[in-house]
């Protein structure tokens, strides 16, 4: 909201929240107000407590209050109370986002992210959703009478299931159990066949009725148990057409969870769990795991039998061994402490990889040993390439030269030797002494040799594609469409052989029709139109803005032209792409479009867009005349010759940016630029998304 529009708000956001310890509580939100009462103002705000128990978000002794502050800001085109710890680390905001000066979400956060929220949607003072976010997990509740109980899940995770079954178990809450059940009309919608879909309808109905039993009955949860690991196989695939069914679906069999008791770790058989757009369902009694090694106990929808995921030797009354809980209670307390340190000490990273490779061992030759691996994989990657963890790129080498000696530890080795060339790569370019010339090079000829050494894995793919960009961005086309149909003939049916085949449709466009249609980002269609010029770009991308303030002069220039700039942005959230806009005012008066999935979207992707910025000059009839990365001389000159014969249009009002609608649930992760050695043109460059198996 602009300042004059600000200056305007005298009248106050609403807080009557039977749920807090201030029922009728109000904050106002007129930064003048604010300057005059920031004390009071910020005691109230840090008051508040979520409507939902259990939330874990930062809290104030009555001593430190006074040292936080409360700032009056518009963040993502809706105004709020934003109040920040002494160290400038947020702890609340308090939004409006509708603009009737009444708070309609109440923001929690912890270590400065944002991990709960509830939310007034229906804009009566009272809320009636209730989100986790950030390192809190996924879970979105739905609450019709805004009692303050979910009644049902908007969205909620496979793993957040079982974390409801056993709360619901240890408070003894039916209800709570009851609403992760698939529901008639969900099983109705699954489109099962007749007999299946009956054969589900019985089990869910015994289900239902013997939870009350079961909760007088387990005693694997106790009112002090912790839900500690979600374990399972990965999900399965049931294709249209099986048993007579009409559509495909997802479901987990066999689903177990670690639950922790008085420092003794048992397992809870859930059974299958299946997938309805974004939520799982549960099907099955939770019930305690507790033979020696097998569980006889037939999936559902994939009959085979339940193996007991974490028992090794000598396993306990719950199923696991006492040396895999003692392994599994001290990753759980290495993890505790790293979060709470940030990325945690090189020694506390040093820990927590010898505590994985135990974690291997004790599972070799068992589908779990690929969990723990890639698990380790990533994990010792990510804290080596951000330098928390100097030791990391050893660590991963030492793992790799290990897999022989396993039981089918050869077919995790493509995953784990890609990491270690990207780790290697990451950590040699941070070297402030570094020749990035010399590095890049090497590492060139390593993803080469990676290709040839293991062929048919999809980390192959995403070194071709790799090579293939950086030849791209060195101006050696004829060799990146070379590596690019490699991917495309070898893996035309995931999502690299997509993107390469996208990629070689880019480099031969001059000539060729390209009527580019879709959503602006404020929710208008949009289609090519005559001379155009059509930008990839995005928040991150410093090139891509140098570009757009040429692109404005461009679009002064032939302002009495028919000459149409459209953007299509590739932010993961455009909400990003939005708050941009709005704060650089008409500096980008042109229409921006969008997809959700960044450089996953079908924009990108069937364009084979791979790094920002990417121009494109197409004529009056929709022939491509020239393609480039950034908008070059090459591209002025032949636009110039392209407007000469294009015919003058009337004059216009300049056209605002998009109105930001209601804010999203989270941020987005910034990518990063990457510079390639061989092109001096700064063009950004983020590391092509994994390639699916």
């Amino acid at each position: 909201m602009r300042s004059n529009n600000r200056r305007r708000i005298v009248g106050v956001l609403k807080s009557c929240l039977a749920w807090t310890v201030l029922p009728t509580a109000c904050l106002t939100l007129a930064p003048d107000v604010l300057a005059q009462q920031p004390d009071k103002l910020v005691a109230r705000g840090l008051s508040y407590s979520p409507r939902q128990s259990g939330v874990n978000y930062d809290k104030v002794q009555p001593a430190d209050e006074e040292k936080c502050t409360g700032k009056y800001e518009t963040r993502n085109g809706s105004d709020g109370l934003m109040i920040y710890d002494p160290e400038g680390q947020t702890l609340r905001r308090f939004a409006d986002t509708n603009g009737d000066r009444n708070v309609d979400q109440w923001c929690y956060y912890k270590d400065g992210v944002e991990v709960y929220r509830d939310i007034d949607s229906d804009f009566n003072g009272v809320a009636d959703q209730y989100r986790w976010l950030g390192t809190a997990g996924t879970r979105w509740g739905l609450d019709k009478n805004e009692d303050g109980k979910i009644d049902t899940w908007k969205q909620i995770s496979a793993e957040e299931v079982t974390f409801e079954v056993v709360e619901a178990l240890k408070t003894q809450d039916e209800d709570r159990f009851k609403r992760l059940l698939l529901s008639e009309t969900e099983l109705t919608n699954l489109k099962l066949g007749e007999e299946k879909e009956n054969q589900l309808s019985q089990r869910l109905d015994s289900t239902r009725e013997g939870f009350a039993t079961t909760l007088k009955t387990q005693k694997v949860v106790t009112p002090t148990s912790k839900w500690a690991h979600f374990a399972a196989d990965k999900p399965g695939l049931i294709p249209e057409g099986t048993e007579g069914s009409a559509q495909d679906l997802i479901a987990y069999e066999n689903v177990i969870a670690i639950v922790e008791s008085d420092s003794t770790s048992q397992q809870l058989l859930m059974g299958t769990l299946v997938q309805v757009g974004t939520t799982w369902r549960l099907t099955d009694l939770p019930r305690a795991l507790n033979d020696t090694n097998v569980v006889a106990d037939a999936g559902f929808f994939f009959p085979s039998v339940a193996v007991n995921r974490n028992a090794t030797t000598n396993p306990t009354e719950g199923g696991m061994s006492p040396a895999m809980q003692t392994l599994l209670t001290e990753l759980d307390r290495i993890d505790t402490e790293m979060r709470d340190s940030g990325n945690g000490t090189p020694e506390l990273q040093d820990e927590r990889a010898n505590l994985l490779r135990k974690l291997i061992q004790a599972t070799r030759g068992t589908e779990d040993m690929g969990s723990w691996i890639r698990q380790f994989a990533d994990s010792v990657s990510s804290a080596a390439q951000t330098g928390a963890y100097p030791n990391g790129l050893e660590q991963l080498k030492s793992l790799e030269t290990s897999l022989s000696d396993l039981p089918s530890g050869k077919e995790h080795q493509a995953y784990v030797a890609f990491r270690v060339i990207t780790t290697e790569n990451m950590v040699q370019m941070a070297d402030p002494k570094a020749n990035h010339p010399v590095i890049m090079e090497s590492h060139m000829k390593n993803l080469a040799q990676f290709a040839e050494d293991f062929p048919e894995s999809s980390e192959a793919a995403e070194a071709m594609i790799q090579i293939g960009l950086n030849h791209e961005l060195g101006s050696e086309e004829k060799e990146a469409e070379t590596w690019y149909r490699k991917v495309a003939v070898n893996f035309p049916d995931t999502d690299a052989g997509q993107k390469a085949a996208g990629a070689i449709a880019r480099l031969n466009l001059e000539g060729k029709t390209l009527n580019l249609r879709g959503k602006t980002l404020d929710g208008k269609d949009f289609q090519t139109n005559g001379p155009t010029i059509v930008h990839y770009w995005a928040t991150w991308c410093e090139p891509c803005k140098q570009d757009m303030a040429e692109l404005r002069k461009v679009q002064a220039r032939y302002a009495k032209q028919n000459l149409q700039i459209v953007g299509v942005n590739l932010d993961t959230n455009p909400q990003s792409a939005l708050a941009f806009l709005e704060q650089n005012g008409t500096k980008y008066p042109w229409s921006h479009i969008h997809e959700q999935g960044g450089f996953q979207s079908a924009l990108a992707v069937k364009l084979g867009v791979l790094s920002v910025p990417v121009t494109i000059l197409i004529d009056g009839k929709g022939v491509v005349v020239k393609r480039t990365a950034h908008y070059t001389p090459e591209m002025d000159r032949a636009l110039e010759q392209l407007m000469e014969s294009a015919p003058a249009k009337l004059p216009v009002a300049t056209q605002q940016p998009p109105k930001a609608p209601q804010p999203a649930a989270s941020q987005p992760a910034a990518q990063n630029q990457v510079k390639n050695p061989k092109a001096p043109n700064k063009t950004a460059n983020p590391t092509p998304n994994k390639t699916k198996k």
